[in-house]
């Protein structure tokens, strides 16, 4: 579809040119760098599927947001059983998405925005999408109930407005914990990608003691990839004890929000608290360059031990993480349950899985 100087028609657009991609997003004032080209690219390298922009212009509103089309015949649950190019949907990137939107919200606008994304899917057989949506985008809430949102647990940011705000907002013991690293003789550096061999080694390590799912081990294209590409939006930190790499994180930043990405810590050098060190500094770094918030993610399950640490970095510092999908396909939707149940006898269609056929 196309729209018109009168500004009666309205736009729905798939956006896969780089250049273009980039400067829509840059146009919306809150963007954020999961909303970036290079970084859905990154992600396809990693196998997560066709990276796409999602654009739509009405007569007063303008939004646009991030996805990643797969054919949903690729997805192991399904054995083989499907057959290609007869079912797609659609992701946020592992990270977050969501709209990132301009201009009037109202409910005409927004019906007209679901009616073209809906006839849009449908014309490329597109049963479903699924978002993982920013804590840090604002107005999203306008779109939860027609994304049928879901509020599963909390993550954690730093307010980076000051060195002094990011002290008093830490818990007594996090400051103790720092402390104790820089007693310890830990000290802190960040480099643009020099010291990838330590920090893959690393982040392996910690994958494979954590028993993580394949998923989260990433290629060594991917790296390759960001610090070809992506140089202008990461730096890594490192922690070093006795001339010795401990701890090796990445960070992900535009001029507004930074991102605690990918983590490690060599399990025999936990107890000097190099992580502690290493978060500080790193919030330091993006205060001293005007950024405003670090976000830190959360745990891997509600209120964990991981959440837990995590919030001793901002005891008033706690952000939603919500989920939420779109079914326009309904009838699609429920073939899918139904031959992901024949094909997998451990496939339970009852779990609380917003997707239930990838569930």
């Amino acid at each position: 579809m196309s729209w018109e100087e009168d500004g009666e028609r309205i736009a729905m657009r798939f956006v896969r040119d780089r250049e273009e991609w980039n400067r829509l997003v840059k146009g919306f004032p809150d963007w954020d760098v999961y909303y970036l080209y290079e970084y859905a690219r990154s992600l396809e390298i990693h196998g997560e599927g066709m990276p796409v922009l999602l654009y739509w212009k009405g007569t007063k509103m303008e939004l646009c947001y991030v996805i990643m089309l797969q054919d949903i015949a690729g997805f192991g649950g399904f054995f083989g059983s499907l057959v290609e190019k007869e079912y797609f949907d659609m992701t946020t990137p592992y990270g977050y998405g969501g709209p990132l939107v301009k201009g009037e919200i109202s409910e005409g606008e927004l019906s007209r925005f679901v009616k073209d994304l809906t006839e849009e899917c449908n014309k490329r057989k597109i049963v479903s999408q699924f978002f993982r949506f920013d804590p840090f985008v604002g107005q999203q809430d306008a779109f939860f109930e027609m994304f049928e949102a879901r509020s599963l647990k909390n993550t954690v940011y730093m307010d980076l407005e000051s060195e002094d705000i990011i002290w008093g907002n830490m818990d007594p013991k996090n400051r103790n914990m720092v402390r104790k690293a820089r007693k310890n003789g830990v000290q802190i550096f960040s480099d643009s990608g020099e010291h990838l061999e330590e920090f893959i080694g690393i982040y392996n390590e910690t994958m494979q003691r954590n028993r993580a799912e394949e998923f989260y081990y990433f290629g060594r294209d991917y790296f390759e990839y960001l610090q070809q590409e992506f140089s202008d939006h990461m730096v890594y930190f490192y922690a070093v004890y006795e001339q010795m790499i401990i701890s090796a994180s990445m960070f992900f930043y535009n001029s507004q929000f930074m991102h605690y990405h990918l983590s490690g810590t060599l399990w025999e050098y936990k107890k000097l608290a190099s992580v502690n060190l290493l978060l500080h500094e790193a919030a330091l770094w993006g205060s001293r360059r005007g950024i405003r918030k670090l976000h830190l993610g959360g745990g891997m399950e509600k209120d964990d031990s991981l959440y837990g640490f995590k919030k001793q970095f901002n005891r008033n510092g706690a952000l939603p993480f919500t989920i939420g999908r779109t079914v326009f396909d309904q009838n699609a939707f429920q073939e899918l349950v139904r031959k992901r149940a024949q094909a997998d006898p451990a496939f339970d269609a009852n779990k609380p899985f917003l997707i239930q056929y990838r569930g």
